[in-house]
């Protein structure tokens, strides 16, 4: 078996509500190039879409000077997605658990946690400016 080959696709978006469809698109696109079924990819782009929504919400503030950063690899083993922003960062730590009686009815707090369920690996930079979800491609 020869080196592995590492694919790439980096793009920047715009802090606003339109990047979390476009990013999906864009990723959507670059999956169907490489041969991958929405199968496969599914959880993987609700995963980033989530992060896209982070950055830009949480992050830029919505602040269209700054960008959200998306850099995505595949290998023959996953897909990992890195999303970055240009923010002050946060403590991934202090984000309440959603499923806890006392949040349950907040209307935020969710994206982490559904990341960490869509994925099977979840990263944050010590900064707490970008997160890194990885998804295990299926053997065949």
């Amino acid at each position: 078996m020869g080196p592995q080959v590492a694919k790439h696709v980096t793009f920047d978006l715009r802090s606003s509500r339109e990047s979390v469809n476009r990013v999906a698109a864009m990723l959507s696109d670059f999956f169907d190039r490489q041969g991958l079924s929405d199968e496969v990819t599914f959880d993987i782009k609700l995963a980033v879409q989530e992060a896209v929504v982070n950055a830009a919400e949480h992050g830029n503030e919505y602040d269209e000077s700054k960008k959200v950063h998306v850099c995505c690899e595949l290998t023959d083993e996953a897909i990992s997605v890195t999303v970055a922003d240009e923010g002050t960062g946060f403590d991934p730590a202090s984000v309440p658990d959603p499923t806890l009686p006392e949040n349950v009815l907040r209307e935020s707090g969710r994206g982490v946690f559904l990341m960490q369920n869509l994925c099977d690996e979840v990263r944050f930079n010590d900064t707490g400016t970008a997160v890194t979800v990885v998804k295990y491609l299926p053997t065949t």
